[in-house]
């Protein structure tokens, strides 16, 4: 498991890219997107409604993806997070702004984490 984070010129926030090989491969894709992402913030003790999940099928993937935002403490932000799930691998993709600054710049993340794929195997 690995990340690379991008950031662009007069974006307020940046998007963090984790890959990860999945460990169990029975469950499809997108319920098992919405698998990782459930764990992840449930993991990190994030409150959030089960019902914001937002999941989708693409061809030979699944995503999932939903919006966080933290104004309680005293550095509030924003958080979207995709998880995009094939046969035996995922991306977490997160993109973290502060909510002030939300705007263009989350639609072209979102844009951005849209057109990622995956390559198919060789080994399939």
């Amino acid at each position: 498991m690995g990340f690379v984070l991008l950031e662009k010129e007069n974006w307020p926030g940046m998007v963090q890219l984790t890959f990860i090989e999945r460990e169990e491969v029975k469950t499809p894709p997108s319920e098992a997107a919405k698998i990782y992402l459930e764990d992840t913030l449930e993991e990190r003790d994030v409150p959030f409604p089960r019902e914001a999940v937002r999941t989708e099928n693409r061809a030979d993937a699944g995503v999932a993806v939903i919006d966080y935002t933290d104004t309680i403490s005293k550095d509030p932000a924003h958080w979207r997070i995709w998880f995009l799930v094939d046969k035996t691998r995922a991306i977490m993709a997160a993109y973290i702004c502060d909510p002030a600054y939300d705007g263009q710049q989350i639609d072209e993340a979102s844009r951005i984490i849209a057109d990622l794929e995956f390559i198919p195997s060789t080994n399939d």
